[in-house]
């Protein structure tokens, strides 16, 4: 009797390889064109036909290469477990292209995923040459701070031309990129973290032109598929077998997509595509907890140590949120971010507390999971949580995590976040560079997506203090004043914390160059590094020989304050960098922040301002300036005050902030002239 099941399944094979085959238009290059085509019609596009069509190095500007043609045809199995066909042509543009291209590079992760490189060839006027794959060499990837294995799959191209093709064939089986041996080992090997689901996020944009691109999906009749496309639009289709459901997304004609410093990750930017079949954010909530729900462990020897962490802090008879806040600390600063192979539970899988207190070193989710633990070893209700550091997460369920924080359930149930591996030396349990970021709590219940609240630029102020003398010859003698909080709190901080004791004066030279090359004498103080209650603060003193220019009646000189303040990243991001006119990407700055600074310069007697400094006031949605200069006595006194209030900005912002920041720029490059007789 005929099995109803294979006979389906052998009618999706035969539907996939007609598609594959339609698809694959390379495979019959060389095959005899349709003769009988009626007027105005055109065969079926050749492999050679989209090279030639694609154009050459005089319709693209400073592009050495392009994508002619990217297709992915995934099937989606019950289990979860996916295979992907894929097909890319690429075509060289210039002799930079021939170099760029000229070997072709795949990373994989030998525990979760398959790829097969099943074919490649070179396209040359009318021929395809093949290049012989079993030249591939398995090399381990470079890797640093994370060392889990990864390896690289590389290919050495014959010499190329301008104008050839590239074409690969490959196939994939994982949830991630993978490249293994000729054999797929079975199915087990590869299901995905959350079993009998699918999620993908799929770009549409690249560096380079993409003249089409094509992503299909087939999942089982009986999955539903939740999908959305962002930042763009897109081609779309679905169809259905029997058994099954395909999905199709398609793009023609992409420009290259230029970066731009100080812009967000390109996923927040690209024409996407985010899919998933989880039931919801609660539903993928559940799961994320229950596959970490026994890697809390509290032993003795963890016990032990958390009551002598809050002993030593003093909270002993503390609030919870005390308690939590040292516990916090002691794990920012005690476990070193250090990656190692521990085995399955890579990804998802928190490596248990108990092995992390041993190995005193993890990534973000060992280091997390180790705050889970300590807080639980002192009664508190916390939980790991899933978010995207730096990123946006759209609102729908699939995976668009890259990092792992810890989350502590309060008695009227809402959260407190903490995240351990942002903080170390720096003074709040949550890192002003993560606000407005999206998080989901795994809890047994299920916890919807969450988002963190707006941090105001004063929550992140660098207050400047800088008292400073010029003498009769133009030497200047000036002490820095430098307080802060939020943001710039850990700013301050890396100063020290990034220096040995005998480099800091050579450091800070280097920090004060913007004023001048020829510093000496500096001398400095700074807060307790380990001190989390206060914020950090710097003392910096120093002399500069005839800093001032003589000139016939007096002395030009510039602001020692704002020449450190607007040409030091450290200290304010957008500074040290001139803003082009015109932006086309978001502004990303990671976070708001209020510079407030007063300068007071002791100038020699019987000097006055020999004209009035003008300048813009400029109050913006997203930026505001404002500055001010005047002389009484022997003492110039010069205010500047910048906000930057929004940590992303849209291009409809971009001019007021460009603007604000350009003005602050203009009057830290301000010339005083202080002479007898003063303005005119």
């Amino acid at each position: 009797m005929r099995n109803p099941n294979c006979f389906r399944f052998f009618k999706l094979i035969v539907i996939m390889l007609f598609f594959l085959l339609s698809c694959y238009t390379h495979a019959n290059a060389e095959g005899k064109q349709n003769q009988n085509l009626p007027p105005g019609d055109t065969p079926p596009l050749t492999v050679f036909d989209r090279i030639e069509s694609a154009g050459n190095a005089d319709d693209y500007e400073d592009i050495d290469h392009l994508i002619v043609y990217d297709l992915s045809i995934n099937r989606m199995k019950e289990s979860g477990v996916t295979e992907v066909d894929g097909y890319v042509l690429y075509k060289i543009l210039d002799e930079k292209g021939c170099r760029n291209m000229s070997v072709q590079i795949w990373g994989y992760d030998p525990q979760s995923s398959f790829v097969q490189i099943k074919e490649v060839n070179i396209i040359r006027d009318d021929k395809k040459i093949p290049v012989d794959v079993a030249l591939i060499k398995d090399l381990p990837a470079p890797q640093s701070a994370i060392y889990w294995n990864n390896r690289l799959k590389i290919l050495q191209l014959p010499r190329l031309k301008v104008n050839d093709g590239i074409e690969i064939v490959s196939f994939r089986k994982g949830f991630t990129y993978a490249l293994l041996n000729d054999d797929p080992p079975p199915d087990e090997s590869y299901i995905p973290p959350m079993p009998g689901e699918y999620f993908d996020i799929t770009l549409f944009e690249s560096s380079v032109p993409i003249i089409e691109k094509k992503y299909v999906l087939t999942v089982p009749e009986n999955k539903r598929l939740h999908s959305q496309v962002f930042n763009g639009t897109l081609f779309s289709s679905t169809a259905y077998t029997p058994d099954s459901t395909i999905y199709s997304w398609w793009k023609l004609d992409v420009p290259a997509r230029k970066s731009e410093r100080y812009q967000p990750s390109g996923t927040d930017l690209m024409t996407k595509v985010v899919m998933s079949t989880a039931e919801s954010w609660e539903a993928k909530s559940r799961w994320f907890f229950e596959i970490n729900k026994n890697q809390f462990e509290v032993t003795d020897p963890i016990k032990k140590k958390v009551e002598q962490i809050i002993k030593e802090a003093g909270v002993q008879r503390g609030t919870e949120d005390e308690k939590a806040e040292a516990l916090l600390h002691w794990v920012a600063q005690n476990i070193r971010y250090s990656g190692q192979t521990m085995g399955k539970g890579e990804g998802f899988t928190l490596h248990s507390g108990v092995m992390i207190f041993e190995q005193r070193s993890g990534v973000c989710k060992d280091i997390a999971g180790m705050l889970v633990t300590m807080m639980r070893a002192a009664g508190m209700d916390s939980y790991a949580a899933m978010t995207l550091a730096g990123g946006r997460i759209e609102d729908l369920p699939a995976d668009q995590f890259n990092h792992c924080v810890t989350a502590l359930r309060k008695k009227d149930g809402s959260f407190v976040m903490y995240d351990p591996t942002w903080v170390p030396f720096y003074k709040d349990i949550w890192s002003k560079l993560e606000s407005e970021q999206h998080y989901v709590v795994g809890t047994p219940t299920g916890e919807d997506l969450s988002r963190i609240s707006y941090s105001p630029p004063e929550e992140s102020p660098l207050f400047v203090k800088s008292i400073a003398k010029i003498d009769d010859y133009g030497n200047l003698e000036c002490k820095i004043e430098l307080r802060c909080d939020g943001a710039v709190d850990s700013r301050l901080r890396r100063m020290a914390s990034g220096q040995k004791i005998s480099e800091i004066e050579i450091y800070l030279a280097g920090v004060l160059r913007p004023i001048s090359e020829r510093i000496e004498g500096i001398e400095w103080k700074h807060g307790d590094l380990y001190d989390f209650e206060n914020a950090m603060w710097w003392d910096i003193s120093f002399r500069v020989p005839k800093y001032a220019l003589l000139i016939e009646n007096g002395f030009e000189f510039q602001s020692p304050m704002m020449m450190l303040t607007m040409h030091n990243r450290l200290l304010l991001r957008p500074g040290d960098y001139e803003w082009e006119e015109e932006r086309k990407n978001d502004v990303f700055l990671y976070y708001t922040q209020h510079l407030s600074g007063i300068e007071k310069i002791k100038v020699p007697k019987g000097l006055q301002l020999a004209k009035q400094v003008d300048f813009k006031e400029i109050d913006e949605t997203y930026a505001a300036f404002s500055g001010k200069c005047e002389l009484e006595g022997r003492e110039l006194t010069i205010r500047q005050n910048l906000e930057l209030r929004r940590r992303q900005i849209p291009p409809d912002g971009y001019p007021g902030f460009r603007d604000s920041v350009n003005e602050a720029n203009k009057f830290a490059e301000t010339v005083f002239r202080v002479e007898r007789g003063g303005a005119k």
